[in-house]
């Protein structure tokens, strides 16, 4: 957790929920810390009032668009798992402000232009209070220069992870993501790969080729070349987005004979790849450094690989988290496995869109607080989570760390955090800027 002078030099002035050892349920009612600039800090529990910008309301809409259908419905069903669940803890525990969360569900699948019109349906006729979304790196760019236009509705980004949204300014206004980019995954996975393969001289880039797996594979090749210059790049392969068949790729890995691969491939490319490279025998030859690798050791990873998270279930540790493990036991008794990081990144997202309401109406003192206040907290918010504490910054995009280790029988063995301060650029400097700086 971040201590209060880590806070105060990123310029975050609301934190919530500071009680060491607090579970999942008991966070749901929360404690706010608002830190002033000279470093004093006031302990509170919002009590709406009925002053000023709103009385209380009796439900909170809450629009949640992942995939539901299709290929990406793999990543996308975990993440609607866990609103769901996540939305009868918080009713459970006496809602938004008081208000009964409802979720209104729309479907992913259908490409950016619909997400548009969903966008539109969802905060122009349905009346969202809050809208949270997307998986694909592509609908966030479509619908990130609506969601400014409009200026309506609190707008979440929960997963997508492509950097221009940050270094080309796209959230300025309504609009947040509370995960990390691509940069974050990129930059942990190359620190990684040269503590655990100081020697590696050799590698070859398979990536998806769109926005993210172009950025995934330019933001670690750039980092691992900029910390080992003598790497040296065989190959850059890219498969259309939802390929079904490796078989040319795998035989011109097989060919090259590199130290290492890397690849961000997720959802069914991630699961057909490795059941194709492990009947072929690449992981017998060569290791794979996967980015966003998590989800593959629940579908027969094989042993000794580089896998970063961005979230794993095991860490933190839910002996010692308890908010992890409320998270985890209740994740895997309602869906029978435990919770991928789709589930993670949805958690975050829920409680952020939270906590920034009740601090909001804490801070106004006010019964329901207006978008301007909510806004105004939100990008100077931190708060725990699951599976990490999510520290908002002026760009509108939290400040992540990630998760590191080699597979093992399903599960990850040598795990290695990444604190934020060594995976991401300071705010207002450009990505690939900061990378060649490392």
């Amino acid at each position: 957790m971040a201590s209060r002078r880590d806070l105060l030099k990123m310029g975050v002035s609301f934190v919530v929920g500071l009680g060491v050892g607090a579970g999942l349920t008991s966070l749901l009612r929360p404690q706010v810390a608002q830190v002033s600039p000279t470093g004093t800090t006031t302990l509170e529990t919002p009590k709406p009032t009925t002053t000023a910008a709103g009385r209380k309301r009796d439900v909170f809409k809450l629009g949640v668009v992942t995939f539901q259908t299709g290929a990406a419905s793999i990543f996308g069903v975990p993440a609607l798992n866990a609103a769901q669940l996540l939305v009868e803890q918080i009713n459970q525990a006496g809602g938004i402000l008081g208000a009964k969360v409802e979720l209104v569900v729309r479907d992913e699948s259908g490409g950016s232009d619909k997400m548009i019109a969903v966008y539109r349906e969802l905060t122009q006729q349905a009346g969202v209070d809050a809208y949270i979304g997307l998986i694909s790196s592509a609908d966030c760019l479509a619908v990130a220069p609506v969601a400014e236009e409009l200026g309506t509705t609190l707008t979440v980004f929960f997963d997508c992870a492509t950097k221009q949204l940050v270094d080309k300014d796209m959230m300025k206004k309504v609009t947040f993501r509370t995960g990390g980019t691509t940069v974050t995954d990129g930059v942990s996975l190359a620190r990684y790969v040269l503590e655990v393969m100081p020697d590696v001289k050799t590698v070859v880039g398979l990536n998806q080729d769109y926005a993210y797996g172009r950025d995934e594979w330019s933001d670690f090749k750039n980092a691992l070349l900029t910390l080992k210059p003598d790497v040296k790049v065989l190959d850059e392969l890219f498969t259309p987005l939802f390929s079904t068949d490796y078989s040319a790729q795998i035989s011109k890995i097989l060919d090259l004979k590199p130290d290492l691969v890397h690849t961000s491939f997720w959802g069914p490319d991630l699961v057909n790849f490795i059941k194709q490279a492990s009947a072929r025998g690449l992981f017998q030859q060569t290791r794979v450094a996967f980015a966003r690798g998590e989800f593959g050791l629940y579908e027969g990873m094989p042993d000794g690989q580089i896998v970063e998270g961005p979230h794993y279930h095991g860490f933190p540790d839910p002996k010692a988290y308890s908010i992890n493990r409320d998270f985890v036991n209740a994740y895997t008794s309602r869906f029978g496995s435990p919770p991928p990081y789709p589930a993670y990144h949805m958690a975050n997202a829920i409680l952020g869109v939270k906590y920034a309401f009740e601090v909001a109406a804490a801070a106004e003192n006010v019964g329901w607080p207006d978008l301007s206040a909510v806004v105004k907290v939100f990008k100077r918010l931190a708060y725990p989570a699951p599976g990490d504490y999510i520290i908002m910054t002026p760009n509108h995009n939290a400040m992540r760390g990630a998760v590191v280790g080699v597979s093992k029988g399903g599960r990850l063995t040598s795990l290695k955090y990444m604190h934020p301060a060594e995976v991401n650029p300071p705010v207002g400097v450009v990505s690939d800027q900061w990378i060649k700086s490392l």
